[in-house]
Protein backbone atom coordinates (compact mmCIF):
# COMPACT_ATOMS: atom_id res chain seq x y z
CA UNK A 1 0.00 0.00 0.00
CA UNK A 2 2.73 2.34 0.39
CA UNK A 3 4.22 1.50 -2.99
CA UNK A 4 0.93 2.48 -4.27
CA UNK A 5 0.73 5.76 -3.04
CA UNK A 6 3.90 6.83 -4.04
CA UNK A 7 2.82 5.77 -7.41
CA UNK A 8 -0.51 8.14 -7.06
CA UNK A 9 2.60 11.01 -6.06
CA UNK A 10 4.44 10.40 -8.74
CA UNK A 11 1.36 10.65 -11.38
CA UNK A 12 -0.11 14.18 -9.80
CA UNK A 13 4.00 15.20 -9.28
CA UNK A 14 4.36 14.26 -13.50
CA UNK A 15 0.91 16.39 -14.15
CA UNK A 16 1.56 18.98 -11.53
CA UNK A 17 5.05 19.99 -13.27
CA UNK A 18 3.38 19.44 -16.82
CA UNK A 19 1.23 22.14 -16.01
CA UNK A 20 3.51 24.39 -14.50
CA UNK A 21 5.82 23.86 -17.33
CA UNK A 22 3.46 24.64 -19.71
CA UNK A 23 3.82 28.05 -18.88
CA UNK A 24 7.39 28.24 -19.30
CA UNK A 25 10.62 27.38 -17.93
CA UNK A 26 11.86 30.37 -16.20
CA UNK A 27 13.63 30.63 -12.28
CA UNK A 28 10.25 31.40 -11.20
CA UNK A 29 8.74 28.20 -12.79
CA UNK A 30 11.21 26.00 -10.88
CA UNK A 31 11.10 27.63 -7.68
CA UNK A 32 6.92 26.94 -8.16
CA UNK A 33 7.01 23.51 -9.49
CA UNK A 34 10.02 22.43 -6.60
CA UNK A 35 7.71 24.20 -3.98
CA UNK A 36 4.57 22.50 -5.27
CA UNK A 37 5.68 19.29 -5.48
CA UNK A 38 7.33 19.50 -1.81
CA UNK A 39 3.40 20.19 -0.55
CA UNK A 40 2.34 17.61 -3.06
CA UNK A 41 5.23 14.97 -1.64
CA UNK A 42 3.20 15.98 2.23
CA UNK A 43 1.09 13.24 1.24
CA UNK A 44 2.10 10.14 0.80
CA UNK A 45 5.07 10.99 3.54
CA UNK A 46 1.29 10.85 6.20
CA UNK A 47 0.57 7.95 4.33
CA UNK A 48 3.32 6.17 4.84
CA UNK A 49 4.08 7.37 8.53
CA UNK A 50 0.52 6.61 9.58
CA UNK A 51 1.75 2.67 7.87
CA UNK A 52 4.90 2.49 9.33
CA UNK A 53 2.76 3.75 13.01
CA UNK A 54 0.50 0.68 12.85
CA UNK A 55 -2.23 2.73 12.07
CA UNK A 56 -4.96 0.44 10.52
CA UNK A 57 -8.98 -0.03 9.81
CA UNK A 58 -11.58 2.63 9.15
CA UNK A 59 -9.10 5.03 10.20
CA UNK A 60 -6.11 4.50 7.82
CA UNK A 61 -9.23 4.17 5.17
CA UNK A 62 -10.50 7.67 6.03
CA UNK A 63 -6.89 9.03 6.41
CA UNK A 64 -6.16 7.43 2.81
CA UNK A 65 -9.62 9.34 1.61
CA UNK A 66 -8.52 12.66 3.15
CA UNK A 67 -4.66 12.09 1.92
CA UNK A 68 -6.07 11.60 -1.96
CA UNK A 69 -8.29 14.86 -1.74
CA UNK A 70 -5.70 16.69 -0.79
CA UNK A 71 -3.52 15.44 -3.76
CA UNK A 72 -6.21 16.22 -5.76
CA UNK A 73 -6.63 19.74 -5.12
CA UNK A 74 -2.62 20.55 -5.10
CA UNK A 75 -2.72 19.49 -8.32
CA UNK A 76 -6.09 21.05 -9.50
CA UNK A 77 -5.50 24.50 -9.44
CA UNK A 78 -2.63 23.97 -12.03
CA UNK A 79 -5.09 22.14 -14.14
CA UNK A 80 -7.55 25.01 -14.57
CA UNK A 81 -4.94 27.67 -15.11
CA UNK A 82 -3.25 24.98 -18.08
CA UNK A 83 -6.52 25.31 -19.82
CA UNK A 84 -7.17 28.78 -19.95
CA UNK A 85 -10.23 28.85 -19.57
CA UNK A 86 -12.38 30.46 -17.03
CA UNK A 87 -12.88 28.54 -13.72
CA UNK A 88 -16.35 27.88 -14.10
CA UNK A 89 -18.20 24.76 -12.72
CA UNK A 90 -14.87 23.65 -11.60
CA UNK A 91 -15.02 26.31 -8.66
CA UNK A 92 -14.79 23.82 -5.82
CA UNK A 93 -11.58 22.26 -7.51
CA UNK A 94 -10.31 25.95 -6.98
CA UNK A 95 -11.40 26.21 -3.51
CA UNK A 96 -10.25 22.90 -2.32
CA UNK A 97 -6.80 24.12 -3.79
CA UNK A 98 -6.45 26.41 -1.38
CA UNK A 99 -7.20 24.42 2.32
CA UNK A 100 -4.61 21.76 0.40
CA UNK A 101 -2.18 23.76 -0.54
CA UNK A 102 -1.99 25.52 2.81
CA UNK A 103 -2.52 21.70 4.86
CA UNK A 104 0.54 20.62 2.97
CA UNK A 105 3.02 24.11 4.04
CA UNK A 106 1.84 24.02 7.37
CA UNK A 107 2.31 19.88 8.04
CA UNK A 108 5.72 20.19 6.30
CA UNK A 109 6.63 22.96 8.56
CA UNK A 110 5.20 20.84 11.40
CA UNK A 111 7.56 18.01 10.39
CA UNK A 112 10.55 20.25 10.02
CA UNK A 113 10.29 20.20 13.66
CA UNK A 114 8.37 16.94 14.42
CA UNK A 115 10.67 14.32 13.19
CA UNK A 116 13.49 15.27 14.69
CA UNK A 117 12.29 15.70 18.03
CA UNK A 118 11.13 12.35 17.66
CA UNK A 119 14.34 10.89 16.68
CA UNK A 120 16.01 12.15 19.54
CA UNK A 121 13.60 11.22 21.98
CA UNK A 122 13.55 7.67 20.71
CA UNK A 123 17.03 7.77 21.03
CA UNK A 124 16.36 8.36 24.31
CA UNK A 125 13.81 5.50 24.94
CA UNK A 126 11.56 7.98 25.94
CA UNK A 127 8.74 7.35 22.99
CA UNK A 128 7.47 5.29 20.50
CA UNK A 129 6.24 7.74 18.21
CA UNK A 130 7.06 7.72 14.88
CA UNK A 131 8.96 10.44 12.99
CA UNK A 132 6.57 10.74 10.07
CA UNK A 133 3.45 10.51 11.75
CA UNK A 134 2.33 13.83 13.99
CA UNK A 135 -0.93 11.68 15.03
CA UNK A 136 -3.68 14.11 16.71
CA UNK A 137 -1.14 17.14 16.42
CA UNK A 138 -1.63 17.11 12.52
CA UNK A 139 -5.19 18.89 14.13
CA UNK A 140 -3.15 21.83 14.07
CA UNK A 141 -1.97 22.32 10.18
CA UNK A 142 -5.66 21.22 9.40
CA UNK A 143 -7.50 23.89 11.70
CA UNK A 144 -4.95 26.64 10.43
CA UNK A 145 -5.56 25.55 6.57
CA UNK A 146 -9.41 25.18 7.14
CA UNK A 147 -9.69 28.64 8.80
CA UNK A 148 -7.06 30.52 7.12
CA UNK A 149 -8.62 29.73 3.77
CA UNK A 150 -11.94 30.55 5.30
CA UNK A 151 -11.02 33.89 6.47
CA UNK A 152 -9.21 35.47 3.98
CA UNK A 153 -12.12 34.65 1.30
CA UNK A 154 -14.29 36.28 3.61
CA UNK A 155 -11.95 39.48 4.33
CA UNK A 156 -11.53 40.38 0.53
CA UNK A 157 -11.08 43.95 -1.43
CA UNK A 158 -10.84 45.15 2.22
CA UNK A 159 -10.34 49.02 1.61
CA UNK A 160 -7.40 50.27 3.69
CA UNK A 161 -7.41 54.56 4.14
CA UNK A 162 -4.41 56.32 5.14
CA UNK A 163 -3.76 60.57 5.36
CA UNK A 164 0.24 61.61 4.89
CA UNK A 165 0.73 64.98 5.15
CA UNK A 166 3.48 65.99 2.07
CA UNK A 167 5.23 69.40 2.91
CA UNK A 168 5.23 70.55 -0.90
CA UNK A 169 1.86 69.78 -1.88
CA UNK A 170 -1.18 73.10 -1.82
CA UNK A 171 -4.14 71.14 -2.25
CA UNK A 172 -4.83 67.17 -1.43
CA UNK A 173 -4.67 64.46 -3.36
CA UNK A 174 -6.29 61.28 -3.50
CA UNK A 175 -4.07 58.62 -4.80
CA UNK A 176 -5.60 54.69 -5.08
CA UNK A 177 -3.33 51.72 -5.57
CA UNK A 178 -3.81 48.51 -6.44
CA UNK A 179 -1.60 45.53 -6.70
CA UNK A 180 -0.74 41.85 -7.41
CA UNK A 181 -3.79 41.19 -9.35
CA UNK A 182 -3.20 38.57 -10.75
CA UNK A 183 -6.04 37.99 -13.02
CA UNK A 184 -6.39 34.21 -14.06
CA UNK A 185 -8.84 31.29 -14.56
CA UNK A 186 -9.55 31.93 -10.76
CA UNK A 187 -9.67 35.85 -10.69
CA UNK A 188 -13.34 35.99 -12.92
CA UNK A 189 -13.96 39.19 -14.62
CA UNK A 190 -16.68 39.73 -12.10
CA UNK A 191 -14.22 39.94 -9.42
CA UNK A 192 -11.97 41.99 -11.33
CA UNK A 193 -15.58 44.61 -12.32
CA UNK A 194 -15.97 44.28 -8.03
CA UNK A 195 -12.61 45.87 -7.49
CA UNK A 196 -12.79 48.29 -10.48
CA UNK A 197 -16.22 49.32 -9.19
CA UNK A 198 -15.20 49.93 -5.46
CA UNK A 199 -11.76 51.81 -6.67
CA UNK A 200 -14.42 54.33 -8.52
CA UNK A 201 -15.94 54.87 -5.78
CA UNK A 202 -12.97 56.12 -3.47
CA UNK A 203 -13.30 59.22 -6.32
CA UNK A 204 -9.79 58.77 -6.32
CA UNK A 205 -7.60 61.64 -8.57
CA UNK A 206 -4.92 59.24 -9.49
CA UNK A 207 -5.16 55.36 -9.52
CA UNK A 208 -1.48 53.38 -9.68
CA UNK A 209 -1.29 49.44 -9.85
CA UNK A 210 2.14 48.32 -8.96
CA UNK A 211 2.34 45.30 -10.41
CA UNK A 212 1.98 41.36 -11.14
CA UNK A 213 -1.38 42.07 -13.23
CA UNK A 214 -1.34 38.69 -14.75
CA UNK A 215 -1.19 34.71 -13.12
CA UNK A 216 1.84 32.78 -13.26
CA UNK A 217 1.00 29.71 -16.10
CA UNK A 218 -1.93 32.19 -17.60
CA UNK A 219 -0.29 35.00 -18.16
CA UNK A 220 -1.29 35.33 -21.29
CA UNK A 221 -4.74 35.52 -20.73
CA UNK A 222 -5.27 39.32 -20.10
CA UNK A 223 -7.93 40.54 -22.05
CA UNK A 224 -10.67 40.18 -19.68
CA UNK A 225 -8.30 42.38 -16.89
CA UNK A 226 -8.09 44.54 -19.56
CA UNK A 227 -11.62 45.91 -20.37
CA UNK A 228 -12.16 45.58 -17.04
CA UNK A 229 -9.11 48.15 -16.03
CA UNK A 230 -10.65 50.38 -18.95
CA UNK A 231 -13.40 51.55 -16.67
CA UNK A 232 -11.25 53.06 -14.09
CA UNK A 233 -10.84 56.75 -13.57
CA UNK A 234 -8.41 58.08 -15.30
CA UNK A 235 -4.77 58.75 -15.66
CA UNK A 236 -3.71 54.80 -14.64
CA UNK A 237 -0.51 54.37 -13.96
CA UNK A 238 0.79 51.24 -14.20
CA UNK A 239 4.41 49.17 -13.67
CA UNK A 240 5.63 46.08 -14.21
CA UNK A 241 5.58 43.08 -11.60
CA UNK A 242 7.64 39.43 -11.85
CA UNK A 243 4.58 37.50 -13.33
CA UNK A 244 4.05 40.39 -16.25
CA UNK A 245 7.59 39.86 -17.43
CA UNK A 246 6.49 37.11 -19.91
CA UNK A 247 4.32 39.47 -21.43
CA UNK A 248 5.24 42.61 -20.62
CA UNK A 249 5.29 44.00 -24.11
CA UNK A 250 2.00 42.40 -24.99
CA UNK A 251 0.56 43.39 -22.42
CA UNK A 252 2.34 47.17 -22.60
CA UNK A 253 0.21 47.67 -26.06
CA UNK A 254 -2.64 46.61 -25.02
CA UNK A 255 -2.96 48.98 -22.06
CA UNK A 256 -1.71 51.51 -23.78
CA UNK A 257 -4.84 51.00 -26.62
CA UNK A 258 -7.40 51.44 -23.55
CA UNK A 259 -4.98 54.57 -22.46
CA UNK A 260 -3.56 53.27 -19.38
CA UNK A 261 -0.14 54.04 -18.54
CA UNK A 262 2.62 51.34 -18.24
CA UNK A 263 5.64 52.69 -17.07
CA UNK A 264 8.44 50.45 -18.14
CA UNK A 265 11.42 52.98 -16.28
CA UNK A 266 9.52 55.39 -17.63
CA UNK A 267 8.02 58.80 -15.82
CA UNK A 268 4.75 60.57 -16.64
CA UNK A 269 4.47 64.09 -15.71
CA UNK A 270 0.90 65.92 -15.15
CA UNK A 271 -0.86 68.20 -13.17
CA UNK A 272 -3.71 66.79 -10.19
CA UNK A 273 -5.78 69.11 -8.33
CA UNK A 274 -3.60 72.15 -10.67
CA UNK A 275 -0.19 70.81 -9.11
CA UNK A 276 2.71 69.37 -10.81
CA UNK A 277 3.31 65.62 -10.29
CA UNK A 278 5.71 63.38 -11.82
CA UNK A 279 5.43 59.71 -11.22
CA UNK A 280 8.15 57.28 -12.40
CA UNK A 281 7.27 53.44 -12.82
CA UNK A 282 10.72 50.92 -12.86
CA UNK A 283 10.67 47.29 -14.28
CA UNK A 284 11.06 44.02 -12.01
CA UNK A 285 14.77 42.47 -11.70
CA UNK A 286 15.50 39.18 -9.94
CA UNK A 287 19.19 40.27 -10.14
CA UNK A 288 21.21 43.20 -10.41
CA UNK A 289 18.02 45.51 -9.07
CA UNK A 290 19.50 48.16 -7.83
CA UNK A 291 22.09 48.66 -10.34
CA UNK A 292 19.13 48.99 -12.59
CA UNK A 293 17.27 51.27 -10.21
CA UNK A 294 19.88 53.40 -9.96
CA UNK A 295 20.09 53.21 -14.03
CA UNK A 296 16.33 54.73 -14.55
CA UNK A 297 17.00 57.17 -11.85
CA UNK A 298 20.05 58.36 -13.51
CA UNK A 299 17.76 58.80 -17.02
CA UNK A 300 14.76 60.46 -14.68
CA UNK A 301 16.11 63.09 -12.93
CA UNK A 302 13.70 64.93 -10.47
CA UNK A 303 12.13 67.72 -12.33
CA UNK A 304 11.78 71.05 -10.77
CA UNK A 305 8.73 72.31 -9.14
CA UNK A 306 7.15 69.05 -9.01
CA UNK A 307 4.66 69.37 -5.76
CA UNK A 308 4.44 65.67 -5.79
CA UNK A 309 6.98 62.63 -6.52
CA UNK A 310 6.09 58.98 -6.50
CA UNK A 311 7.80 56.00 -7.42
CA UNK A 312 5.79 52.87 -8.36
CA UNK A 313 8.18 49.93 -8.30
CA UNK A 314 6.78 46.25 -7.74
CA UNK A 315 9.56 45.10 -5.44
CA UNK A 316 10.14 46.52 -2.29
CA UNK A 317 13.41 45.60 -1.78
CA UNK A 318 14.06 49.12 -3.90
CA UNK A 319 12.99 51.38 -1.10
CA UNK A 320 16.09 51.16 1.29
CA UNK A 321 18.17 52.13 -2.12
CA UNK A 322 16.79 55.40 -3.22
CA UNK A 323 18.74 58.63 -2.27
CA UNK A 324 17.19 60.71 0.35
CA UNK A 325 14.39 63.51 -0.25
CA UNK A 326 13.86 61.94 -4.20
CA UNK A 327 10.39 60.45 -4.12
CA UNK A 328 7.54 61.49 -1.50
CA UNK A 329 6.07 58.16 -1.25
CA UNK A 330 7.34 54.99 -2.48
CA UNK A 331 4.51 52.42 -3.73
CA UNK A 332 5.28 48.76 -4.22
CA UNK A 333 3.60 45.26 -3.88
CA UNK A 334 4.67 41.85 -4.54
CA UNK A 335 5.14 40.41 -0.83
CA UNK A 336 1.18 39.70 -0.76
CA UNK A 337 0.96 41.54 2.93
CA UNK A 338 3.88 38.56 3.87
CA UNK A 339 2.10 35.61 2.45
CA UNK A 340 1.04 33.84 5.61
CA UNK A 341 -0.27 36.38 8.40
CA UNK A 342 -1.25 36.06 12.08
CA UNK A 343 -4.25 38.89 11.33
CA UNK A 344 -6.71 36.47 11.38
CA UNK A 345 -6.20 36.01 14.99
CA UNK A 346 -5.81 39.78 15.53
CA UNK A 347 -2.36 39.89 15.22
CA UNK A 348 0.96 41.91 13.57
CA UNK A 349 3.66 39.38 12.38
CA UNK A 350 3.95 37.42 9.07
CA UNK A 351 6.13 34.80 7.75
CA UNK A 352 7.64 37.47 5.07
CA UNK A 353 8.46 39.84 7.89
CA UNK A 354 9.68 37.35 10.19
CA UNK A 355 12.37 36.34 7.93
CA UNK A 356 13.45 40.42 7.96
CA UNK A 357 12.06 41.60 4.59
CA UNK A 358 9.20 44.36 3.78
CA UNK A 359 5.60 42.66 3.84
CA UNK A 360 2.85 45.14 4.70
CA UNK A 361 2.12 48.54 5.47
CA UNK A 362 4.21 51.82 6.06
CA UNK A 363 8.23 51.99 5.86
CA UNK A 364 10.31 54.68 6.74
CA UNK A 365 13.99 55.11 5.34
CA UNK A 366 15.94 58.32 5.19
CA UNK A 367 13.08 60.12 5.30
CA UNK A 368 10.87 58.48 2.83
CA UNK A 369 7.78 57.02 3.18
CA UNK A 370 7.34 53.35 0.91
CA UNK A 371 3.89 51.41 1.53
CA UNK A 372 4.15 47.52 0.27
CA UNK A 373 0.66 46.68 -0.79
CA UNK A 374 -1.19 43.45 0.63
CA UNK A 375 -2.06 42.70 -2.64
CA UNK A 376 -5.84 42.43 -4.89
CA UNK A 377 -5.83 39.05 -5.42
CA UNK A 378 -8.45 36.70 -5.02
CA UNK A 379 -7.53 32.92 -5.31
CA UNK A 380 -4.31 31.17 -6.22
CA UNK A 381 -1.18 29.92 -5.57
CA UNK A 382 0.69 30.31 -2.99
CA UNK A 383 -2.35 30.13 -0.49
CA UNK A 384 -2.30 33.76 1.20
CA UNK A 385 -3.45 33.35 4.63
CA UNK A 386 -4.49 35.09 7.37
CA UNK A 387 -3.55 38.36 5.43
CA UNK A 388 -6.32 40.47 3.89
CA UNK A 389 -6.51 41.14 0.31
CA UNK A 390 -7.23 45.20 0.18
CA UNK A 391 -7.24 48.13 -1.69
CA UNK A 392 -5.30 51.17 -0.47
CA UNK A 393 -6.37 55.10 0.13
CA UNK A 394 -3.84 57.64 0.28
CA UNK A 395 -5.30 61.19 0.97
CA UNK A 396 -2.33 63.13 0.18
CA UNK A 397 -2.48 66.69 2.39
CA UNK A 398 -0.34 69.87 3.12
CA UNK A 399 2.10 69.74 6.21
CA UNK A 400 4.38 67.17 7.05
CA UNK A 401 4.00 64.28 9.70
CA UNK A 402 3.67 60.11 9.49
CA UNK A 403 0.78 58.64 8.26
CA UNK A 404 -2.03 58.03 10.00
CA UNK A 405 -5.15 55.22 9.75
CA UNK A 406 -8.67 56.48 8.43
CA UNK A 407 -11.41 54.80 9.42
CA UNK A 408 -12.84 52.29 7.18
CA UNK A 409 -15.96 53.31 6.11
CA UNK A 410 -17.16 54.77 2.61
CA UNK A 411 -15.29 57.09 0.72
CA UNK A 412 -15.67 60.99 1.98
CA UNK A 413 -17.74 63.65 -0.72
CA UNK A 414 -15.71 64.69 -3.52
CA UNK A 415 -13.57 67.59 -1.27
CA UNK A 416 -13.19 71.12 -3.76
CA UNK A 417 -10.94 71.64 -5.89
Amino acid sequence: MIAVAWLIFAAFALATARHVYRGGTTLNDHFVAAVVLGTLGIYPTLWTGARLAGLSGPGLGALGAALLLGEIGVWGLFFILDRRRPVGRLWPLAALSQPAHAFGLWTGLLLCFWAPAILLLRQLGATGAHPLWPGPALLLPLGLALWGSLWTATHRDRVRRYRLPLPDLQAPVRVVQLSDLHASPVMTAADLRRLVDRTCAEDPDLVVITGDLVMPFSEGDFGFLVDALDALPRPVLICPGNHDLPVSEALGRALAERGLIYLVDQRWSGRLQGQAVEVLGVDFHWRFARERLEAALDAHPPSPGAALRLLLAHDPRLGPWLPPGRFDLVLSGHTHGGQVGAEMFGLRPTLVGLLGARDQGFFLQLGTWAYVHRGSWHTGWPPRMGVAPELAVFELKPGAGAPQPLPAGKAQRRREA
